[in-house]
C-alpha cells in the first residue's frame, strides 16, 4: 500500500512541464463524469457506484494515471445523479403539465436579498420550504428551494424573512421559439425546484419571523447596502450612473437602462459591469500595492491579502461569481506559502475540482464555464501575443542607457504598458471568442481596443471607491463626497466610452458558424407568440432578412429579439407590417432601434416587392381605399414565391377577406397557408380552403381568450383533406425551409414535420 500511495505522490508532483498537468487532468475527467452523467439522467445511482467502485479497485491495484482518471469521472458522475435528483421537481412534472400551475401555500425562509423583477413592480428571491400544501398534489414533498416571484404586496421584506405564502405552484413551460431562454432549465441549473407566483388579489403574504437567516449573510448583505450607499453618496441625483458604480463596485444587480447594457455588451466589456474574476484581480492588484509600500515580507503579503480578497466577496453579498474568482486567486497565489511555484493550469484545476465538487450543475452555467475558458485562454494565447508585441515595449538599442532622460523613461514605461495589456485584451477576446459565439452568438473585435480604456476606467472607479470608504471610516465625509463625484464623472466617462465602441461598425455582430455549412436555403420561421401576437422572420436565400410583423412590446425581448440575435441578425433588409395592431406591430419601434431596416415598403393589393434573388412578395388584399370596419378587417394578405413554392399569409384576415379574395378571382393556390385568428369573426372557410388547397396549414391557437380558440370541427374537416397541420400552441415555431429540391415544414418544439413538393 506504502508504494501505491508513493507512486501517486510521483505523479501529482511530477514537474509543472508535464503536458499533463494532473490538476488540469483531473478537472477535465470531473467534467467529463458530469457531463456524461447528465445525458443519461435515467441510469440508476448503482449503476454510478458500480463504476465508481470499478475503478476505485482498479486505482487500488495499479496506480496509473488512466485508472485515478476513471475514478474521478465517475465519482464526480456519482455526485452530479445525486446532486440532481429533486422529489419536488420531479412530483410536479408527474403532476402538472408543462405551463400548468396548481394552487399551493408555502412557508419557508427567504435565502437571498429579493431583487425587483424585469417589470419594476414585483420582486423575486430564493425560498427554502419548510412545509408546502397543494391542493393539486395532496402528498407533495416538503423539501425543495422555490423561485419567487411576487408583485402587488405592501411591505419590504429582507433575506432572512421566515414567511408565509398562497399562490401558484408552476411548471414552467420550456422555449417554443429558436433562441427563446430556457426558463425551466434555468431553474434545474440554479439548485431551484420549482417557481412560485403570487400576485392575485385572492393571495396572501404574511411575515412569520424577522432575521432567521444565517448571521453571516445577513452581515454580508447589510455590508454591501452600506458600501453602496456609501461609495454613492451626493451622486444619487442622477440614478442611472449611480446605479452604474455600484455596479461595477459590488456587482448589485439593479435595474440599469436597457441602451448601457447594451452598450457594454456590444463594445465587448460586460465584464467590467458586474463583480467577477476581473475585479477580484484589479482588488488583489490594490492590495498588492498598497501592502508592498509597507515593505512587507513577500510572503506576509500574500498571507495578508488572501483574507482581504474573501473580505471583498464578503462585501459583494456572497456573489457565486465573486466565490469562484476569489477561490482562483487563493489557489494561485497560496502557491509559494507552501514552497510551490504558482502553475496557472494546476492552479484552474484544482479550483474548478473544488467548484464543482460542491456544485456540479455550474458546469453548465456561462458564468463558470466563461471564467475558466478566458483564463485557460490566457495561460495559452497570453505568451504568444506577448512574444508578438514585444517589440513595442522595448528601447531604441541605438540609445544608451545613459541617456534616458526626460519624458523617455515615462514614453518606454507608457508603451511597455500598452504591449502588456493589449497582449491581455488580444488573448481574452480571441480565446473567450469561441464561447461567446456558443452561448450569445456574438463576437465583440472591438473589445481588443475597447478593454484597454474601460478596464483602466474601471480600476480607477475600484480605486476612488476604496479610498471613499476609507475616508468614511475615517471620519472623513467631505473628502469622500469628493471622491465619489470623481467616480461619478468616470462612470460617466465609462458609460459614453462604450457607446462610442459600441457604435463603431462592423465592432459587433451576431454570427453562426453553423451557417457556413448549411447550404442556401430560404427559411422563414413562424414565431410562435402568445395572446395573438404574430411575427414571421424571412431569411432568404443570399443572407437578406426580412421581418412581416413585430408581436408586440411583451414579445420583443421574451421571443423576437433572442431569435434574431440567435440567427444572426445584425441588420434586416426589410420590415412589413400587415396592420396596426398592438399583438402585430407593438414592438415596430424597437426593431427600428435596434435592427435598423433598410426598407418599409407599405402595400396595397397588387403591389409587390422583391425580397432576394428569386424570392418575391406580393399583396393580395387589401384594394386600396378599402374601407374595413375593424382593424383586422383591413389586415394585409400576402403572397411569397421561392422555388416555385408558394406560402399564403392571412395574418388575423377574417369572413369579409376571404370573401373578398374568393370573388376577386385572384388565383390563391398555395402549398402552405400561415394564418393567424380574427378578433371576433369566423376564418378558415371551406370554399376558402379549397380555392387555396394547401399541402399544410401553420395556424395560432390558444383556449384563453377564448376568440383565439380554433374549433375542433375546423380541424377535422382539413385532416380529412389530408392537410397537414401545425398547431402553433403545440409544435412551437413553425420553420419552413425552402431547397431547391423539396420544402419542408418543421415544428421547433415538438420536432414533427412534413416535406412538401413545390407544384410550381
Amino acid at each position: 500500500m506504502k508504494a501505491k500511495i508513493a507512486a501517486l505522490r510521483a505523479w501529482f508532483s511530477r514537474s509543472r512541464h508535464h503536458p499533463g498537468h494532473p490538476f488540469l487532468l483531473l478537472a477535465a475527467a470531473a467534467c467529463a463524469g458530469i457531463g456524461i452523467a447528465d445525458a443519461l439522467p435515467e441510469q440508476p445511482a448503482w449503476t454510478w457506484c458500480g463504476v465508481c467502485a470499478a475503478a476505485g479497485l482498479a486505482a487500488a491495484w495499479k496506480s496509473s494515471s488512466f485508472h485515478l482518471l476513471l475514478l474521478c469521472a465517475a465519482s464526480f458522475a456519482l455526485a452530479h445523479h445525486a446532486q440532481d435528483r429533486d422529489p419536488l421537481r420531479e412530483q410536479l412534472a408527474a403532476g402538472v403539465r408543462e405551463g400548468g400551475a396548481t394552487p399551493a401555500t408555502v412557508t419557508g425562509l427567504i435565502t437571498d436579498a429579493p431583487e425587483p423583477d424585469a417589470t419594476g413592480s414585483g420582486y423575486t428571491f430564493p425560498l427554502k420550504t419548510g412545509r408546502l400544501d397543494s391542493t393539486g398534489i395532496p402528498d407533495i414533498a416538503q423539501q425543495g428551494t422555490l423561485y419567487i416571484r411576487i408583485r402587488d404586496f405592501p411591505g419590504t421584506l429582507r433575506y432572512g424573512d421566515r414567511i408565509t405564502l398562497t399562490g401558484l405552484l408552476r411548471r414552467p413551460k420550456p422555449p417554443m421559439n429558436p433562441g427563446e431562454f430556457d426558463f425551466p432549465g434555468f431553474l434545474r441549473r440554479q439548485g431551484y425546484s420549482a417557481e412560485f407566483e403570487a400576485g392575485a388579489a385572492y393571495d396572501q403574504l404574511t411575515i412569520l419571523e424577522r432575521n432567521a437567516g444565517a448571521p453571516l449573510m445577513r452581515a454580508a448583505l447589510n455590508a454591501r447596502d452600506w458600501i453602496g450607499e456609501t461609495v454613492t453618496r451626493d451622486i444619487t441625483d442622477d440614478p442611472e450612473l449611480a446605479a452604474t458604480v455600484r455596479a461595477m463596485v459590488l456587482g448589485t444587480r439593479e435595474k440599469t437602462p436597457a441602451e448601457i447594457e447594451e452598450a457594454f455588451v456590444a463594445s465587448g466589456t460586460m465584464h467590467v459591469f458586474a463583480v467577477s474574476g476581473l475585479h477580484v484581480a484589479m482588488f488583489c492588484s490594490i492590495l498588492w500595492g498598497v501592502l508592498r509600500l509597507l515593505r512587507l515580507p513577500h510572503g506576509w503579503v500574500l498571507a495578508a491579502a488572501l483574507p482581504l480578497v474573501f473580505f471583498y466577496v464578503f462585501i459583494t453579498g456572497l456573489r457565486p461569481s465573486a466565490w469562484r474568482a476569489a477561490l482562483m486567486a487563493a489557489v494561485f497565489m497560496s502557491g509559494p506559502l507552501f514552497n510551490r511555484e504558482s502553475n496557472l493550469f494546476n492552479s484552474l484545476g484544482a479550483a474548478a475540482l473544488l467548484l464543482l465538487g460542491m456544485d456540479t450543475q455550474q458546469l453548465f452555467q456561462p458564468g463558470f464555464t466563461l471564467s475558466f475558458g478566458v483564463l485557460l485562454a490566457l495561460a495559452v494565447l497570453h505568451p504568444v501575443f506577448q512574444r508578438m508585441l514585444r517589440p513595442l515595449g522595448e528601447p531604441d538599442p541605438f540609445i544608451p542607457v545613459q541617456l534616458y532622460r526626460g519624458a523617455y523613461p515615462a514614453r518606454l514605461w507608457l508603451r511597455r504598458m500598452l504591449a502588456s495589456s493589449l497582449s491581455v485584451s488580444m488573448a481574452s477576446t480571441i480565446g473567450s471568442a469561441p464561447l461567446m459565439i456558443h452561448y450569445f452568438s456574438l463576437i465583440t473585435p472591438v473589445g481588443i481596443v475597447a478593454n484597454l480604456f474601460l478596464v483602466a476606467l474601471s480600476l480607477g472607479i475600484l480605486v476612488l471607491a476604496c479610498a471613499s470608504i476609507a475616508c468614511t471610516a475615517a471620519g472623513l465625509s467631505a473628502v469622500s463626497i469628493c471622491l465619489n463625484n470623481c467616480n461619478w464623472l468616470m462612470a460617466g466617462c465609462s458609460v459614453r466610452t462604450a457607446q462610442f465602441f459600441a457604435s463603431i461598425p462592423g465592432g459587433h455582430m451576431q454570427c453562426d458558424p453553423a451557417r457556413l455549412w448549411r447550404g442556401a436555403p430560404c427559411e422563414i420561421t413562424v414565431l410562435q407568440l402568445d395572446s395573438g401576437g404574430a411575427c414571421v422572420h424571412i431569411d432568404t436565400p443570399g443572407g437578406k432578412h426580412w421581418l412581416i410583423d413585430t408581436g408586440g412590446r411583451r414579445h420583443f425581448l421574451r421571443t423576437v429579439r433572442p431569435h434574431l440575435s440567435r440567427t444572426p441578425v445584425n441588420r434586416l433588409t426589410g420590415l412589413l407590417l400587415s396592420h396596426s395592431d398592438a399583438y402585430h406591430s407593438g414592438a415596430a419601434g424597437e426593431i427600428r432601434r435596434i435592427f435598423r431596416p433598410e426598407e418599409e415598403p407599405s402595400l396595397t393589393a397588387g403591389g409587390r416587392i422583391r425580397l432576394d434573388e428569386g424570392v418575391e412578395i406580393r399583396c393580395l388584399f387589401p384594394p386600396e381605399g378599402w374601407p374595413g370596419a375593424t382593424r383586422d378587417d383591413q389586415c394585409a394578405v400576402y403572397m411569397l414565391e421561392c422555388r416555385g413554392t408558394r406560402i399564403l399569409f392571412m395574418n388575423d384576415a377574417g369572413f369579409i377577406t376571404e370573401k373578398a379574395l374568393l370573388e376577386s378571382g385572384e388565383d390563391l393556390r398555395a402549398d402552405i397557408l400561415v394564418k393567424g385568428k380574427h378578433g371576433r369573426d369566423f376564418s378558415g372557410l371551406p370554399e376558402f380552403i379549397n380555392a387555396v388547397h394547401p399541402g399544410a396549414v401553420v395556424f395560432t391557437h390558444s383556449s384563453f381568450p377564448v376568440s383565439e380558440a380554433v374549433p375542433a370541427s375546423w380541424r377535422e374537416m382539413l385532416q380529412a383533406d389530408g392537410i397537414r397541420l401545425f398547431d402553433q400552441s403545440r409544435t412551437g415555431a413553425a420553420v419552413i425551409r425552402i431547397d431547391p429540391a423539396e420544402t419542408e415544414v418543421r415544428g421547433w418544439f415538438d420536432g414533427s414535420a412534413v416535406s412538401i413538393k413545390p407544384r410550381g
